[in-house]
């Protein structure tokens, strides 16, 4: 049998233990009784152990597919569904303030002190450059915070001055920001997201991830604040999160409704009964549905269930920013099937008036009120708004993208709108 510790940034001892038995099933167990939060609504504190099924759908998320997990699965010979024998080797920077290590090692991540703790980079330009065109780091560069994703990514620090820097060697303190770098190919990303996530924040009361553009012509990023960082004074902390996945007890390769099966799948009526849960649920709830409602008119229809979080500022948790707003109906070689249902509707073009009604009520409304549909009907009709001045070689297809959403939408809510006729985007169907 394996152990492995589970830690939270700013509790001196372990808050659980992660086992593998001899017959390689996993078990997870709180050790004390008073943490300061569960490490996920699937998993509340409770004396008895979880079993490998609660507990393999929390660790594995932690687990990204990047190239460090194939250099620890290919050094150590390790299977890749081995998720206590990556954790021992990864464990040390899972997301948010969870760390997992081998026993008796000790607390795996601690506050950051601007002051002392981080290293100013010299060769951010380099690093951009490598990023951009080998979606990995230069080799003497370490990488403080593995990410997943397909894009070039560093997780850096901002000081208080500006500067950029990461972490000294050998000290796990947080990083503040994301630097998300495309191929030279596909630069108008950046641009996009940003323009989209600008969109998101204006149109609905949601908090979204703080982004801006970084650097020009054909190198450019977009650099991403991190929401689950707290700053106070000169130094930095970590708030604990979960995506969706872990929070509704699913495995990564069930971040689609598609993928799922019976109760165990990502749905409207799964997401209503975790936003129940929430410190605030009515305020969460009304978030989701107008996220929802953003992200299909912005041509975002891969919202997914990893791409939703909850933060941990308390005992109960609290819709995390929305983050990850991207143009995926403009990217021909992606399928465009709704990451889950609106009603009975798996793709944008087949929701209809009922459709909406049931997918409210699913999410946890009694009813479509009134006063909730014209609602959603001024954010349709602010998105709409925005359409004639999508113009230049970046921002056409992103109004492409809106005027071929939005025929749709109007016509499930009911709306009168005169919608810019524009050219008309590929739909990738099943």
């Amino acid at each position: 049998m394996t152990t492995l510790d589970v830690f939270l940034e700013g509790v001196e001892d372990p808050i659980g233990e992660l086992l593998k038995l001899d017959s390689g099933s996993l078990r997870f167990r709180y050790v004390r009784d008073d943490p300061p939060h569960p490490i996920s609504l699937s998993m509340p504190v409770r004396e008895e152990p979880y079993d490998d099924v609660a507990a393999r759908a929390f660790f594995d998320n932690l687990l990204f597919e990047n190239i460090q997990r194939e250099q620890v699965m290919q050094r150590h010979r390790l299977e890749f569904g081995d998720t206590v024998g990556l954790l021992r080797y990864l464990g040390k920077d899972c997301p948010g303030a969870i760390s997992v290590v081998p026993q008796g090692d000790g607390p795996a991540k601690v506050p950051g002190q601007f002051a002392t703790d981080y290293d100013v980079i010299e060769n951010l330009d380099q690093i951009m450059i490598s990023l951009r065109d080998t979606r990995r780091l230069p080799l003497e560069t370490s990488d403080p915070s593995p990410l997943a994703g397909v894009q070039g990514k560093i997780a850096l620090t901002r000081l208080p001055d500006g500067r950029f820097a990461l972490p000294k060697p050998g000290l796990n303190v947080p990083t503040t920001h994301i630097l998300k770098v495309p191929r030279r190919q596909d630069m108008r990303q950046v641009e996009h997201e940003h323009l989209l996530m600008e969109i998101m924040g204006d149109v609905q009361n949601h908090p979204v991830a703080q982004t801006s553009i970084f650097g020009e012509g054909d190198l450019q990023a977009l650099l991403i604040k991190r929401f689950d960082r707290v700053i106070d004074g000169h130094s930095v902390r970590r708030l604990h999160q979960e995506d969706f996945c872990q929070a509704l007890g699913l495995g990564p390769t069930l971040k689609y409704q598609r993928a799922g099966d019976g109760e165990d799948t990502f749905s409207a009526k799964r997401v209503g009964q975790l936003l129940d849960k929430l410190g605030a649920p009515a305020g969460a709830r009304q978030a989701f549905l107008e996220g929802t409602l953003v992200n299909l008119l912005l041509g975002n229809t891969d919202n997914h269930a990893k791409n939703h979080a909850l933060l941990y500022y308390g005992p109960r948790p609290e819709l995390a920013p929305f983050y990850d707003v991207v143009p995926t109906i403009l990217d021909g070689s992606v399928l465009h099937q709704l990451s889950f249902d609106i009603g009975s509707a798996c793709m944008t073009d087949d929701i209809t008036p009922e459709d909406l009604i049931t997918f409210v009520e699913a999410l946890g409304y009694r009813r479509m009120i009134p006063a909730l549909k014209k609602r959603l009907g001024a954010i349709t009709a602010n998105i709409v708004g925005r359409i004639p001045d999508m113009r230049g070689p970046a921002r056409k297809r992103i109004g492409d993208a809106i005027a071929e959403q939005a025929q749709w939408v109007a016509a499930a809510l009911e709306l009168d709108l005169d919608i810019p006729e524009r050219d008309l985007v590929v739909i990738v169907r099943p």
